[in-house]
């Protein structure tokens, strides 16, 4: 009876470790100074049938939240959560932190969602924002071929900018970007041309306009940037050479270029 009861209890314990899933959460931390934090945060992430606790993101083992780094937290659920939709990330503290983007990996499955507001994370909301969720918004992988203007200080170092992609038609609306860095790789050097590669985009169909903004002051003259979705693709030219700069001394810190 004894063994019986010992097998039912081992053949219980593999059935809940088979149904069980893991989840990991990859978040990216801004580089700009002050984007790091010594902070508290917990975080979540919601799905299609339910959501999984991913609780305190805390790594003992290392120094979190390093401009520029990558951490990485885990978790397992009891039940799949379905397609994920949201990331949610509380602050426990005032230190604020700026989140770039973060991937979520179920299986083998990824997902990628943008802080496309490029707001900080805060328990102290005059510096940021106490409760944020960064969402999917679709499941479009756009291609950005942005080229750099071959004249004199055309290039930048340090420049943060976002894009947002609206549709030829309104009610298709738009797509956001996070910050457009490579990273490891040095961007937007005089007339070079770099590409970034976006998943989880909104598939907004074809391209009309897009609107920059740049969050900080090295300033930059883009020549070109070629939005490419599949088979359909726009190139919108900086016709104007309008100049690109937090600091409005220095350049426009929001450009809105249209087909």
């Amino acid at each position: 009876m004894k063994q019986q009861l010992s097998q039912l209890l081992f053949l219980g314990l593999l059935a809940a470790q088979a149904l069980s899933v893991q989840y990991q959460l990859d978040v990216v931390t801004g580089s700009r100074k002050y984007d790091d934090t010594d902070g508290s945060f917990v975080a979540k992430v919601k799905g299609s049938k339910g959501e999984v606790t991913f609780g305190v993101l805390d790594d003992p083992s290392k120094n979190d939240f390093q401009l520029g780094a990558t951490d990485n937290f885990a978790a397992e659920s009891d039940i799949d959560i379905g397609k994920v939709n949201c990331v949610e990330i509380e602050a426990e503290s005032d230190d604020a932190w700026m989140v770039d983007y973060i991937t979520v990996t179920a299986g083998s499955e990824k997902t990628y969602v943008y802080n496309t507001e490029g707001s900080y994370l805060s328990s102290d909301t005059s510096e940021g924002k106490d409760k944020m969720s960064f969402c999917k918004q679709g499941d479009a992988t756009y291609v950005l071929a942005i080229t750099t203007k071959d004249e004199n200080h055309a290039g930048t170092d340090n420049i943060h900018a976002r894009l947002t992609i609206s549709s030829t038609k309104s009610r298709k609306g738009n797509t956001t970007t996070g910050i457009l860095d490579n990273k490891g790789k040095d961007d937007f050097i005089r007339g070079a041309t770099d590409t970034f590669t976006l998943p989880n985009l909104k598939n907004i169909g074809k391209a009309g306009c897009i609107f920059i903004t740049a969050a900080q002051d090295d300033a930059w003259l883009f020549d070109e940037i070629k939005v490419t979705r599949g088979k359909s693709s726009r190139t919108f030219k900086n016709e104007d050479s309008t100049w690109l700069s937090s600091d409005t001394n220095e350049g426009k810190n929001e450009l809105e270029i249209c087909y």
